[in-house]
């Protein structure tokens, strides 16, 4: 016996193609060899569709169909945010501000959709780059005796610099790379 859903299916295929009953019979008949569509079993069903779709039917695409599940998680990317502000030694302060900033809503507690977690996510990762970059900018100043108030002058760095991702990756591998401890790994790029 066929499902509800194929039997419908031949009904409407039936229906939207515009087939008046002795049509829609022989048509039956011509592709599986019964008289109505209860006799059929899963190839008929299958012979009947293919005809259908041959005659012109399309078969509409359920609205659900193609999309894929929700796998977002809001504690998991509050664990993220949590490990990216302990790794800076930062408060969740600092998150809920870029929260703020980004979407207008004051508590992290409160955003609903991934792409807001993603938003704030992302911003924690670029300033955790930021560091990262002025910590070795730091101590390639150190081996070679400079501070970093007379770098602007000797690169013509723009104001806040420290700020700016772009200009602390480009004077991170214009400045030469510090003699390295053993037990510290490298990081220039």
């Amino acid at each position: 016996m066929i499902s509800r859903g194929k039997l419908a299916q031949i009904h409407i295929a039936k229906q939207q193609l515009g087939l008046d009953d002795e049509a829609y019979r022989a048509l039956l008949a011509r592709a599986a060899g019964v008289s109505s569509s209860k006799q059929l079993d899963d190839r008929g069903v299958t012979l009947v569709l293919n005809e259908f779709k041959r005659l012109g039917f399309k078969p509409r695409v359920p609205k659900r169909a193609g999309r894929l599940p929700n796998t977002f998680n809001k504690h998991e990317q509050m664990a993220k945010i949590e490990a990216q502000l302990a790794d800076m030694g930062l408060a969740w302060a600092y998150a809920e501000a870029i929260a703020k900033r980004q979407t207008g809503i004051e508590r992290l507690d409160w955003l609903r959709t991934e792409k807001q977690f993603k938003g704030v996510i992302a911003a924690l990762h670029i300033e955790q780059e930021k560091r990262g970059y002025l910590e070795y900018i730091d101590r390639c100043l150190v081996a070679m005796g400079e501070t970093r108030e007379n770098l602007p002058r000797r690169y013509r760095l723009p104001q806040r610099w420290e700020r700016n991702l772009p200009v602390l990756k480009a004077l991170a591998k214009a400045l030469p790379e510090p003699p390295r401890n053993t037990d510290e790994p490298a990081c220039k790029d």
